[in-house]
C-alpha cells in the first residue's frame, strides 16, 4: 500500500499543471521564412536574393549569406552581392543531406541568411535516393509514408525550428482536377499551379510567393516586368498583395513583423511523446497484470 501511495504523491495538482503547461504568447521564432514559386524566368532566383540582402542588412549582420545552389546558377547574382558589399558562400549541391550539414554549420554561427535556389531539386534528388536505396524503379505506396516521414524529421521540422533565416525557391506544376463535361465525359483541367516540392512544403514557410513573368508589347514599346503574387502571409500584413518587380522593402512589413521583439530565453517544458498515448498489446498485458497486483496489495492491507 505504501508503494501505491508514494506513486500517488508525485502526480501534479490540476492547479500546479496548469500553472506549468502553459506560458504567455511571445515571438519565440524571431526567424523570417520565405518561398518564391514559378516558371522559369520568373525572377524567382533573383527576387530571393534581393530579400536575403535587405533581410541580412536588417538585422545587422557581419556573417556571409550561404547559397545552396541546384543550378549552378549563383555566379550570376555575383554583381548583386558585391554592389550592396556582402560576401556570399554557396554550397553546389541536390543532395538533402549536403542541405542538413549546412544548415547545422549556419546554425552553429557561419551564418545568419540562408537561401535555397531551389528546393524543388533537393526534393526530386531525396527521392532517387531512396530508390538507389532501395534499389526500385518505383515507389510503392508503402515507400511514401517513409519518405515523408524522413523528409518531415530532415527538413520541414527543422527549417520551422531553426535560429536561421531562410529564403528558397522553387518551381511550379499545373495543379489539374478531374471534372464532368455536359456529355457526362471525364476531363482533366487546370485550376492553378503548385510548388514542386514535397506536398506540405508550402504550409511550413511564413510567407509564399507566386512568380510571374509579364510583357506588354504596343507599337511604339515593348515592357517586360516581373509580378509578385503574395499566396499566404502570417499576420495579414501581405496576404494577396501584387508587386511589381518586387523589392525588400515590398517585404518588410512582414519581416519585421517576425522579427520583432524576440522573446527572451525562457524554460519551455519538453515536448511529450504522443506515443505516450498509444497502448499496444504489451502494454495492455502489462498493465492487467499491475492492476492484478495492486488489488492483491490493497486487499491484504
Amino acid at each position: 500500500m505504501t508503494q501505491i501511495l508514494e506513486k500517488r504523491s508525485v502526480v501534479p495538482t490540476a492547479t500546479e499543471e496548469k500553472e506549468n503547461f502553459f506560458t504567455a504568447i511571445g515571438n519565440t521564432k524571431p526567424y523570417f521564412k520565405a518561398a518564391f514559386e514559378g516558371e522559369p524566368g520568373t525572377g524567382k532566383s533573383w527576387s530571393a536574393a534581393l530579400v536575403a540582402i535587405g533581410l541580412h542588412k536588417k538585422i545587422g549582420s557581419t556573417k556571409p549569406i550561404v547559397l545552396i545552389d541546384t543550378e549552378k546558377a549563383a555566379k550570376f547574382l555575383v554583381p548583386l552581392f558585391k554592389e550592396h558589399g556582402i560576401e556570399a558562400m554557396v554550397r553546389e549541391t541536390h543532395s538533402l543531406a549536403d542541405l542538413v550539414t549546412a544548415m547545422k554549420l549556419c546554425q552553429e554561427g557561419y551564418s545568419d541568411v540562408m537561401v535555397i535556389d531551389s528546393i524543388t531539386h533537393i526534393w526530386m534528388d531525396f527521392q532517387e535516393a531512396y530508390k538507389r536505396k532501395l534499389n526500385r524503379q518505383n515507389f510503392q505506396i508503402q515507400d511514401w509514408m517513409a519518405i515523408k516521414s524522413d523528409w518531415n524529421r530532415n527538413f520541414s521540422i527543422p527549417l520551422v525550428q531553426s535560429p536561421l533565416h531562410i529564403i528558397a525557391t522553387g518551381r511550379v506544376s499545373d495543379r489539374m482536377e478531374q471534372e464532368v463535361d455536359e456529355d457526362g465525359r471525364k476531363e482533366f483541367t487546370k485550376t492553378g499551379v503548385k510548388m514542386q516540392a514535397e506536398k506540405n512544403a508550402a504550409y511550413e514557410f511564413d510567407v509564399l510567393v507566386l512568380m510571374e513573368r509579364h510583357e506588354l508589347i504596343t507599337r511604339k514599346n515593348r515592357e517586360v516586368w516581373r509580378q509578385a503574387t503574395v499566396l499566404k502571409g502570417r499576420g495579414n500584413l501581405l496576404d494577396g498583395k501584387v508587386f511589381k518587380n518586387p523589392t525588400y522593402e515590398d517585404f518588410a512589413p512582414a519581416i519585421e513583423a517576425v522579427i520583432k521583439d524576440p522573446a527572451a530565453a525562457r524554460f519551455s517544458p519538453t515536448e511529450r511523446d504522443a506515443g505516450e498515448l498509444i497502448r499496444t498489446e504489451e502494454d495492455k498485458r502489462k498493465w492487467v497484470l499491475e492492476r492484478k497486483r495492486w488489488l492483491e496489495e490493497i486487499e491484504g492491507y
